[in-house]
């Protein structure tokens, strides 16, 4: 079936974006390196959700972009996956939105999001964060 084919395909797609993909539930010590997921469930539920060009996108914009290859922590990846989808437009955009994803701290916006404590998951504030550092506002 189509999910059984998808639950596999991340770990192709990550190897095409550069991204070396750990078992979710395997345990890490110390930090992780550029380039290392261990968000396997994120994944597939992108893949799911959007197919495997939109988590393609999402993986491209986190390791392309300055100084952002060391944030494929889950909430980041939601984060980025659902600013795609609640703005198609910026995925129109083409190489303008890397160069966009250049200028973001994706790191900085991971640790506002989690200081504010507002009640919300982290991945949701930090779209709107996300937003509004494409936006300018």
């Amino acid at each position: 079936m189509k999910s059984r084919r998808h639950s596999n395909d991340i770990y192709a797609i990550a190897r095409q974006c550069g991204v070396k993909l750990y078992n979710g539930a395997s345990q890490y010590r110390g930090s992780r390196g550029p380039r290392e997921c261990f968000a396997t469930a994120t994944l597939r539920r992108i893949v799911q959700r959007h197919g495997v060009s939109h988590l393609a996108l999402v993986l491209r914009l986190i390791v392309e972009t300055n100084g952002n290859a060391g944030e494929l922590y889950g909430e980041t990846i939601l984060a980025v996956s659902s600013l795609l989808e609640h703005r198609p437009e910026l995925v129109e955009r083409g190489g303008v939105l890397f160069e966009a994803f250049d200028s973001i701290d994706l790191a900085g916006i991971r640790r506002r999001a989690q200081q504010m404590r507002c009640g919300l998951p982290h991945g949701h504030v930090m779209r709107v964060l996300l937003s509004q550092e494409l936006t300018g506002a």
